[in-house]
């Protein structure tokens, strides 16, 4: 992101986790959930799924959505 402290756009994370060779059901079904409870980080802070979906990318959830973590 170009704009400091502006959360990523939902697209944006979704492509990401994408192009890393994986989607969000995925991440969801092997982290022992439902295949669509992970979208639910983007509607509000749920640092557990936060945290699953930036240490797939291989970053800090700040980085992603730097507004739930100031």
């Amino acid at each position: 992101m170009s704009v400091k402290n502006q959360d990523w756009h939902a697209e944006q994370v979704k492509a990401a986790v994408r192009m890393r060779g994986k989607t969000l059901s995925q991440l969801s079904r092997e982290a022992g959930l439902k295949s669509d409870t992970m979208r639910n980080v983007f509607r509000c802070h749920i640092p557990r799924y936060e945290a699953i979906i930036a240490g797939y990318l291989e970053l800090d959830p700040a980085q992603i959505w730097p507004s739930r973590y100031q």
